[in-house]
C-alpha cells in the first residue's frame, strides 16, 4: 500500500515551490487556499485568490527509465479531465495539458523535475467570477461561471486518486497515448497554430508520439514539438 502524506496549507507563495524547499518524501501532496505567486507554464503567473480555485502539487519519485516530464504532463492531464468529466461531460485536453470546457481553460498543469523528484502542480479553476479571470492571455472559466456543481472535498478526494493511480501506470510504463488522445481537442489533420518564442506559423498536426511529442508537418517538413518549447493555439 503506498504511503501518502497529505498537506493542507492556508497561504503559500506556491505550492510547487514549497514541496521544492522541503525535504518531504514521495508520495507527498500539498493543497491551499490561496497562492501568493502561483506558476503557470512558460513563467506565467496562475491567478490563485483565497477560496476560489484548488490549488495542489504531487510529490513523486523519478521512476527509473525516466526520460522527461512530457509523458507525465500527459497522463495527468488524463487523471484530471477524467475526474472533471464525472462533474459534467465536456472537458477536453488541449495539448500537453491544459483542460478546456466550453474552448475555454479551467485547469493548468505544471510538471518540474527537483533532483530525483518529480513535481506536479494543478490549479483548478472552482469559484472564480469573470472578472477575476478577465486578464488571464488564453480564455479561461470556472465550474461556477459554467454552472457545474460541485463538492470541493469530494473533487480534492477523487483528483489525488486519479492523479496518483495515473502516476503509477505512467512509471510501470502502461499508460496508453490513446487515452490522451482520445480527450484531446487536436486530432490527426488539425490546422493549428504554433509559436515559438516570437515565431508564428501554422502547421498540421500529425499525431502524439509514444514520449508525447506532437508531431506536425510543415511544407512536407515533419517536426517533433516538446511543450516546453511552444505555444499551440486553433
Amino acid at each position: 500500500m503506498m504511503n501518502i502524506k497529505i498537506i493542507s496549507l492556508e497561504t503559500i507563495d506556491s505550492t510547487n515551490e514549497y514541496l521544492k524547499r522541503e525535504n518531504h518524501k514521495p508520495i507527498t501532496v500539498v493543497t491551499a487556499n490561496h497562492q501568493s505567486g502561483g506558476k503557470g507554464r512558460r513563467g506565467r503567473k496562475w491567478i490563485s485568490p483565497p477560496g476560489k480555485g484548488l490549488y495542489i502539487s504531487f510529490l513523486f519519485e523519478k521512476p527509473k527509465n525516466f526520460q522527461n516530464v512530457q509523458i507525465v504532463s500527459l497522463s495527468t492531464a488524463v487523471a484530471v479531465t477524467k475526474t472533471l468529466n464525472t462533474l459534467k461531460k465536456g472537458f477536453k485536453i488541449k495539448w500537453p495539458n491544459d483542460i478546456l470546457f466550453n474552448g475555454k481553460k479551467v485547469c493548468g498543469i505544471l510538471p518540474e523535475l527537483s533532483g530525483k523528484r518529480i513535481i506536479v502542480g494543478i490549479g483548478v479553476n472552482l469559484s472564480h467570477s469573470r472578472e477575476e479571470l478577465k486578464e488571464t492571455e488564453y480564455p479561461a472559466t470556472s465550474l461556477k461561471i459554467e454552472g457545474i456543481c460541485f463538492d470541493r472535498k469530494t473533487l480534492t478526494i477523487s483528483l489525488v486518486e486519479s492523479v496518483i493511480n495515473y502516476f503509477d501506470k505512467t512509471a510501470k510504463g502502461k499508460f496508453k497515448i490513446e487515452e490522451f488522445e482520445s480527450l484531446s481537442i487536436v486530432k490527426p489533420g488539425s490546422r493549428i497554430t504554433v509559436k515559438k518564442q516570437n515565431e508564428i506559423e501554422k502547421v498540421n498536426a500529425l499525431g502524439i508520439d509514444r514520449e508525447g511529442y506532437m508531431i506536425v508537418e510543415k511544407d512536407g517538413k515533419i517536426e517533433r514539438l516538446f511543450s516546453a518549447e511552444v505555444s499551440v493555439r486553433f
